[in-house]
C-alpha cells in the first residue's frame, strides 16, 4: 500500500510555486553545474537578499512536526530556486509499497528528483530518476497509523536533494538518509552504514534475530517513479534476492 505523508505533498507544492526571474537575473537556465555554480550558490546562502522568505515562512509550519527520519527537520532561509534558472526545478518525491519475499515482509522506499535543467543531460528521456532504492526485512507492520515506516523527500537544499525516513522493527529501528548532488553524487548512511550509491542505487536490509544487520547493495538500471514497483516486484523473485532475505536467524 502507498503511503505518502501530507508535510511531502507541502514541500513539493510549495517548492514549484515560484514566481518568475526578475530582470536582473539571468533569463538563462543553467545546463550544467560546475564549481563556479556551487560557489555561487553558496554565497546565496548567506545572502540574505536572494532567500525566499515566503517559502520560510510557510517551512515554520515544519517545526517539531515530528518523527521522520533520523534528523529532526530544520527550518532554514534557502535562495530563490529560480537563480539557478526558471526550469531548474520540477518536482521531488518518494514512492513506497509492501512486498513479501516467501512468508517474509519486505518494505519498499524510494527517492526520486523530476527532470530538470540542470539534471536532463543525465536523466536522457526519463521524466525522473530515482536516486535511492531501499528494502528492508520487517517482522511487523502499522496498516492503520502507518507509525512504524515513514519519510520523507526535501528540495530545500536545491540544487542538491535529501530524503530520510525509519522502518521500525519490533526490536530495532532502521534509520536512513539519502542525497543526490548537482554534481551527479549520490550517497546514503543506513545505521551508520555509509553507501556510495553510484554503485547501485538499490540497498536490502536484512536485521537478525541477534539484533545484527546484513546489507546487499544491487547495481540496477536506471530507475524512474513510474518504473519503480513493477523493477522491485521483479527484483524479489530473484534466487540471490530470495536467499538474502530468508537466511538463517532472519525474522
Amino acid at each position: 500500500m502507498k503511503k505518502v505523508l501530507p508535510i511531502l505533498y507541502v514541500i513539493i507544492i510549495s517548492c514549484s510555486n515560484m514566481n518568475k526571474t526578475s530582470k536582473a537575473e539571468s533569463n538563462e537556465v543553467n545546463t550544467t553545474w560546475n564549481q563556479q555554480n556551487r560557489e555561487q550558490y553558496l554565497s546565496n546562502r548567506n545572502d540574505s537578499t536572494t532567500w525566499d522568505n515566503e517559502m520560510f515562512n510557510s517551512d515554520k509550519q515544519l517545526i517539531g512536526i515530528g518523527e521522520l527520519g533520523p534528523f529532526e527537520i530544520g527550518v532554514f532561509p534557502v535562495p530563490k530556486y529560480e537563480l539557478l534558472g526558471e526550469g531548474s526545478f520540477k518536482g521531488l518525491g518518494n514512492k513506497n509499497e509492501d512486498f513479501k519475499v516467501g512468508e517474509k515482509t519486505i518494505v519498499m522506499n524510494s527517492f526520486f528528483v523530476a527532470k530538470n535543467e540542470i539534471n536532463q543531460e543525465r536523466l536522457d528521456d526519463k521524466a525522473d530518476k530515482v536516486f535511492f532504492h531501499l528494502l528492508v526485512l520487517t517482522d511487523t507492520l502499522d496498516t492503520e497509523n502507518y507509525n512504524l515506516n515513514k519519510s520523507i523527500a526535501i528540495s530545500r537544499n536545491h540544487p542538491d536533494y535529501v530524503g530520510q525516513g525509519f522502518v521500525k522493527t519490533k526490536s530495532n529501528t532502521i534509520d536512513y538518509f539519502a542525497f543526490d548532488t548537482a554534481e551527479g553524487e549520490s550517497y546514503a548512511i543506513i545505521n551508520t552504514r555509509l553507501f556510495n550509491l553510484n554503485f547501485g542505487k538499490t540497498i536490502l536490509i536484512a536485521p537478525k534475530n541477534d539484533g545484527t544487520l546484513r546489507s546487499l547493495q544491487i547495481e540496477s538500471p536506471q530507475l524512474t517513479s513510474e518504473a519503480i514497483i513493477a523493477y522491485t516486484d521483479s527484483l524479489i523473485k530473484e534466487k540471490q534476492i530470495v536467499r538474502f532475505f530468508e537466511t538463517k536467524n532472519t525474522f
